[in-house]
Parts: structure tokens; C-alpha cells; sequence
């Protein structure tokens, strides 16, 4: 019988990439598989550690060095100034190119529990993240920002050709008022980038979030799974099933994105992701799952065998919630069939993370075990 108390406990401490905690964490994860004779490996891969540290800096330095260029009148120069900040962080995130994340670079690595038959026809992937994070604004209220992104982008272009009208028209009537206008734009571009750009970089100097819910709690299930797998309490039939542990999550999905990289596909294949599990309401699965610049619709036929497993261990479906940006995208974006289950605090709903209002108080020990059964439930209906 799986103690998962003493995995939650494991699992809830505070465990930010890059950090001490973090490796520790690993070590303490795989230590626990050896104990219970259960093979794992581990994945190596590049991890930029403090990316979003970094993307925030870069957002309050490079808009803040625009205002200045408005102000002093540097004509034409604020024309590279606005089309490097755009560039910082944009190509980070959305095309996982370090142009201003790579500062702490280091090798970290994902954990991966395979089981395979002799024969087998498909593989399923059931897949979490052990890292943790801590942010100024939960996920509720950093929408603020996250809504305004496209009038941030708009406005910073448009003050980098501002420049350059004001240099063709400083001689002009409309000079001064030209000169005035922009530096009224300004007020607007510094307000978002220095509040979204120290929501980004001030997580560390906070007080930490345990990351119990999110997400240790969804890990911990996995290696339930993974013991009743090891010991032949679940029959594996034509499936290959591969449980991943990734770090990285909370940096731009960087383990799983490394780990859909390094795969071949040679059998048909789906991922089930798990996010913000065993809290005391209801599951949840999310319709899209993406990022700013790209959303994808999760898999229906998934979602549905979501529905009915949960359905099927509790007596209640599971409740479409959306979207979200997981590790589940990383699978989507490589044409891999996924979804993302999780479930809401009653009184919290899906907010309260990144902080310490995430901590072991908020999980249900008694739903990590009914979860565990979830999944085997969904395993043995699920064909594609």
C-alpha cells in the first residue's frame, strides 16, 4: 500500500527550477522508485532555469530605455530599441529560442517510468510536472496583463516609429506636439511593463509556494500508478505505458517540449497531462491548451475518456474547464493526441497557485488513491 503521505510530503516543499530544492526533489523522487523496485531512467536536457526572471527584466529594462529615448528625442534610435524588446521574450516563448532567457543555463532532468509488453500496438503517455514556482499574482489576476499583451506589443511598436516622426517634424509647428504625445504614450507602456515585468522576475524574493497542488499531488498519483504497474496489479494488454516526472513545466514547459523532441514515434500514441490534482471539487479537463501566441483544441476522444472514467470511480463527470498551458500543449504541438485533467478547490476554484495558499493542507489524501484509480479505469477503456 502506497504511503502518500509520505510522498505529498516529498512533494510539498517549495522547488523552483535552478534551485537546490529542485535537484533534491529528483533525487528524493527517484530514491523512493528504487526503494520500491520500480525501473525508471532520467532525460537530460538544457534548462534555462530563470526565464521568466529573465523575460521580465528584459520587458522593464528595454521599455523603460524606449520612454527614455522619447523623451531625450533620440529620433530614429527608438526604432532597434522597439524591435529588440519585442523580440526579447517573444521568440523565447513562442519559439523556445533563448535570445534573452539564457543566463543559468544548466542540465536538468525528466523521469521516466516505462512499462512495455512483448507486442506491444500503442503507447500511453500519463504525464506531470515536479518543479514548483512562486509569482507575484496568481493565475486570475495576472490576466490583467496577459490580456493586455496585444495593446503592450501595439503601443511599443508604435513609440519606436515615433522617434522617427519626431525627428522628421522637430523643426515643425507639430514638434512640441508630437514630442507630447508621445511622452503621454509612454505613461501607459511603463505602468504594464514594469507591473507585468515584476510579476515575471520578483517569484524568488517571495514568500514560496509549496506547489502541493500544483503540482506534487498529480506526481504522487503517478507513482501510485507507477507501484500498482511494477507489480502487476494492472495488466498492461497491448499498451506500451511511459509515466513521465518532467521539471521545467513552470519555465515554458521546457522538459516536456525537450522530451517530445528526443522521442521517435514508432507506435500511436496520447498523453494524458495532470495539473492542480486531488483538491476537494470537482475534475476538471480543459478544452485548449496553448500559450499567448497559440492555442490548440485538446483531444476529444480523450476528453471524453476522461469523462468516463472519472464517471465510472466517483458517480460525477468531469467538467470542461479552459484553456490552459501545460505540458499537454508540448505533446499537441508535435500532432501527439492529449488533454489535461486536473480538479477545483471548492472555494478557491483554479486560483490561489504560484503562492502559498498552495500548500499540503489544500490536497485530499483520500482523493490521490481514487485518482490512481481513475487512471487505471481510463487506461482500460481507451483505445485509439
Amino acid at each position: 500500500m502506497i504511503d502518500f503521505h509520505e510522498l505529498m510530503t516529498i512533494l510539498s516543499v517549495p522547488r523552483p527550477n535552478g534551485s537546490v530544492a529542485e535537484i533534491m526533489t529528483e533525487n528524493s523522487l527517484r530514491d523512493w522508485l528504487t526503494r520500491h523496485s520500480i525501473p525508471h531512467r532520467t532525460q537530460t536536457f538544457l534548462l534555462y532555469p530563470f526565464f521568466f526572471e529573465c523575460i521580465g527584466l528584459w520587458i522593464i529594462l528595454s521599455r523603460s530605455l524606449l520612454a527614455v529615448a522619447i523623451w531625450s528625442r533620440w529620433g530614429w534610435v527608438t526604432l532597434p530599441i522597439a524591435l529588440l524588446g519585442l523580440l526579447g521574450g517573444t521568440l523565447d516563448v513562442a519559439l523556445n529560442m533563448p535570445l534573452v532567457t539564457w543566463p543559468g543555463a544548466r542540465r536538468r532532468e525528466n523521469i521516466l517510468i516505462e512499462f512495455e509488453p512483448n507486442h506491444p500496438q500503442q503507447e500511453i503517455i500519463f504525464c506531470a510536472h515536479y518543479d514548483s514556482k512562486t509569482e507575484l499574482l496568481d493565475h486570475r489576476q495576472r490576466m490583467f496583463f496577459l490580456k493586455r499583451l496585444n495593446f503592450g506589443f501595439g503601443l511599443t511598436a508604435l513609440l519606436g516609429f515615433w522617434g522617427l516622426l519626431q525627428q522628421w517634424l522637430a523643426n515643425s509647428f507639430w514638434g512640441a506636439v508630437i514630442f507630447w504625445i508621445g511622452v503621454a504614450l509612454t505613461v501607459p507602456l511603463l505602468l504594464l511593463a514594469w507591473g507585468f515585468g515584476l510579476h515575471l522576475s520578483l517569484g524568488r524574493l517571495l514568500k514560496p509556494s509549496q506547489g502541493a497542488v500544483d503540482n506534487g499531488a498529480a506526481c504522487a498519483i503517478l507513482l501510485g500508478l507507477a507501484e500498482r504497474l511494477a507489480t502487476s496489479q494492472i495488466p498492461l494488454t497491448d499498451k506500451k505505458i511511459t509515466l513521465a516526472l518532467f521539471t521545467g513545466e513552470e519555465v515554458n514547459m521546457q522538459g516536456s517540449r525537450a522530451y517530445v523532441r528526443s522521442r521517435t514515434w514508432s507506435l500511436p500514441a496520447a498523453a494524458l497531462n495532470m495539473e492542480i490534482m486531488a483538491q476537494d471539487g470537482d475534475f476538471i479537463y480543459w478544452q485548449e491548451d496553448g500559450n499567448f501566441f497559440h492555442l490548440s483544441p485538446t483531444n476529444e476522444r480523450l476528453n471524453q475518456a476522461v469523462v468516463a472514467a472519472v464517471k465510472q470511480v466517483t458517480g460525477c463527470g468531469a467538467q470542461p474547464a479552459g484553456p490552459v498551458n501545460s505540458d499537454g500543449g508540448s505533446f499537441l504541438r508535435a500532432g501527439i493526441p492529449s488533454t489535461t485533467m486536473g480538479t477545483l478547490d471548492t472555494r478557491l476554484g483554479v486560483t490561489g497557485f504560484h503562492q502559498p495558499t498552495d500548500n499540503l493542507a489544500r490536497v485530499v489524501l483520500e482523493r490521490l488513491p481514487q485518482t490512481v484509480k481513475v487512471l487505471e479505469t481510463f487506461l482500460s477503456q481507451i483505445h485509439f
